[in-house]
């Protein structure tokens, strides 16, 4: 993959938040799996950053909320950098592990609102956007005190990057495909 080629966009997706606060998400399941690329210019450049990843298939969960079954699909082309750790906390949870797949919907949660006319950082999206990883973590089998320590932690820590709006979320080569 040549990353000079590749542009920023917007994909069309529907609206991924529940719309009014509800019960328990029950019934995870990872429907899909997880395709991640990186560019061979970010293995070449390590300037001690961590490189950004693509997603490069749609990637969907599946669950239950407010009884009713729902899905999250994040789509093809999402900037991520992987699971969000600051450097000192990477002695006890790295940015890859189990965790990994829902740190990536989680991610998602976290820009979607910003491609949504009139939505805005709403907090019971991002509150429901953190519900959904612990969910997915549990399925995932992470550990309960890991699961614990991560949920908490982006409860207390997550609002900044939640409501800062990102520039490049997504990109496809520009030829048109991502």
């Amino acid at each position: 993959m040549d990353c000079r080629k590749y542009e920023p966009y917007i994909p069309e997706f529907g609206n991924p938040y529940p719309g009014r606060p509800g019960s328990d998400i029950t019934g995870f399941v990872y429907h899909t799996p997880l395709h991640l690329c990186r560019c061979i210019e970010a293995v070449q450049r390590r300037e001690g950053a961590d490189a950004d990843y693509i997603v490069s298939r749609p990637y969907t969960v599946r669950f239950r909320y407010n009884d009713a079954g729902r899905e999250v699909t994040v789509p093809e082309g999402m900037v991520t950098d992987l699971a969000s750790v600051p450097w000192l906390a990477r002695i006890i949870v790295g940015r890859v592990g189990p965790h990994l797949e829902a740190a990536i919907v989680h991610d998602f949660l976290y820009i979607a609102w910003q491609d949504m006319a009139g939505h805005g950082a709403r907090p019971e999206d991002r509150k429901f956007a953190d519900r959904l990883m612990r969910a997915a973590m549990a399925a995932a089998d992470v550990g309960v005190l890991k699961r614990w320590l991560i949920y908490v932690t982006v409860r207390i820590f997550g609002g900044g990057a939640y409501a800062r709006r990102d520039p490049i979320r997504y990109v496809r080569d520009d030829s048109g495909g991502a």
